[in-house]
């Protein structure tokens, strides 16, 4: 939106009942921060970064959101007025203003949209995002005129008097201000309340204007999270949009039930996933890949028609049409080329494997360049480590690994030469050259018949 209002995020709670080390706003939900969500959300429909309040937590909020935000301390934590009241004169704008919460991750943009239109159609001095959900216990209740449905107030369910009947509309915790209105109504901001804090929702009646309230239709939007009960919530609601967003775009999800995949993650059309699949942070699959059941991708970059069993790929990329059977571990820094196999119980990790080369049933390729058309055989292992230091393995195109061959590093093995089943290879094979590395088999005549004879005869 180029002429979006400018956004302010407040996200300097404490958040004690999550009771973690770690910052509220920076509690992972669907592959990234909380406070992410918002941001990208505030993003939307402003253009620009937003303005982020941060408390004591602020070193680990800045080192999680970087450039996508200006930052503001609130040196104490003494209420959500008070955090608006830290942004300082310069960065004060007198055009709409745009106040979100950083532990509310589920409201949409196109519900950001819908408000500010609904603000500045009504020409109010105020416009706040309004849930009416099925257990609004220790929500702050918004009063409406009867006549006119405009906000008269807001208060907290802890500064109501006793007994109380208070209305089933709750805030949010999203706002649009005019600018010129509420930076120096903030000032006038009490604390006469339970907690003795400066609330953001008491700067209401202060704007010099009528305040207007836009009615949320999915209430789900409006969750705050305050404790790991409600990050779960959350979590489900979010993987469900993802889900039906894929689903929309042409993706197969056989059962969203057990399908984990994260806000981040992009699947191509065509594609299936199986049950009990994960997939994380920033993996992005092509066209018609066959994902599951059981598999665990993170952070995996794969091309078209990849197929993939209940295998764990980390931090790879993978080429068109690789096969990846069951019991795999793909690790990171590993790239496999186009047609690339992988039996089962395998595993690659900081290696390149070429095109239509097959890494069979467990075999464990290491720190590897491996060329194209190459077989490695069953039970194969580049051993990379000598005790100090790792060491590469170079075995070039149209190699043949026979299967249990043992491959010491640093080691190359030149194209089209043939390694033989059970053998340890420590020098260089030339290329064309079959390298056996293995004791040659000995048959002894009527061995077990003698053996038989001296355990028969033996006390």
């Amino acid at each position: 939106m180029a002429d979006g209002p400018r956004a302010v995020i407040l996200a300097a709670g404490e958040g004690t009942r999550m009771r973690s080390a770690l910052p509220k706003v920076l509690h992972p939900l669907a592959g990234r921060a909380l406070i992410l969500h918002v941001i990208e959300t505030a993003n939307a429909v402003t253009g620009r970064p937003p303005i982020v309040v941060v408390g004591s937590n602020r070193a680990d909020v800045v080192a999680a959101v970087g450039d996508r935000a200006e930052f503001v301390e609130q040196a104490e934590p003494r209420g959500t007025g008070d955090a608006l009241r830290s942004v300082p004169e310069h960065l004060r704008e007198a055009g709409e203003v745009l106040v979100m919460s950083g532990d509310v991750p589920l409201v949409r943009a196109e519900t950001l949209g819908r408000l500010i239109d609904h603000h500045r159609r009504s020409r109010a001095a105020a416009t706040l995002l309004t849930a009416m959900p099925a257990n609004p216990r220790g929500l702050g209740r918004v009063y409406r005129d009867p006549e006119t449905g405009r906000v008269v107030r807001t208060i907290e369910e802890r500064d109501l008097p006793p007994g109380a009947m208070a209305p089933p509309e709750v805030g949010a915790g999203v706002y649009v201000f005019n600018g010129a209105r509420l930076w120096p109504a903030l000032g006038r901001i009490g604390n006469d309340n339970a907690q003795g804090e400066y609330y953001l929702p008491d700067v209401l009646p202060l704007l010099g204007g009528h305040v207007e309230a836009m009615l949320l239709t999915d209430p789900e939007e409006a969750l705050g999270i305050n404790d790991r009960c409600q990050l779960a919530t959350a979590e489900a609601a979010l993987r469900t949009r993802v889900l039906d967003r894929l689903m929309a775009g042409g993706v197969t999800v056989e059962d969203p039930a057990t399908t984990y995949v994260d806000a981040t993650v992009r699947v191509g059309r065509d594609s299936v996933i199986r049950p009990m699949s994960l997939l994380r942070g920033a993996t992005v699959l092509g066209e018609g890949c066959e994902i599951g059941p059981l598999a665990q991708l993170y952070d995996v970059v794969a091309g078209d028609r990849v197929t993939i069993g209940a295998s764990h790929v980390e931090a790879s990329q993978l080429g068109d049409g690789v096969v990846i059977g069951s019991f795999n571990r793909v690790r990171p820094g590993s790239v496999l080329a186009a047609g690339v196999s992988l039996g089962t119980h395998a595993e690659v990790k900081n290696s390149r494997v070429g095109a239509g080369s097959r890494v069979n049933h467990f075999s464990c390729v290491l720190d590897s360049d491996v060329g194209e058309r190459v077989n490695v055989g069953a039970g194969t292992v580049t051993c990379n480590f000598d005790g100090e230091a790792k060491h590469r393995t170079v075995i070039e195109d149209d190699v043949f690994v026979g299967t249990n061959a043992t491959l010491v590093a640093p080691l190359t093995i030149h194209r089209d030469a043939y390694v033989a089943a059970g053998s340890l290879v420590n020098e260089d094979v030339p290329e064309g050259a079959l390298a056996v590395g293995r004791g040659r088999q000995s048959n002894i005549e009527g061995w077990a018949a003698r053996r038989r004879r001296r355990a028969e005869t033996s006390p």
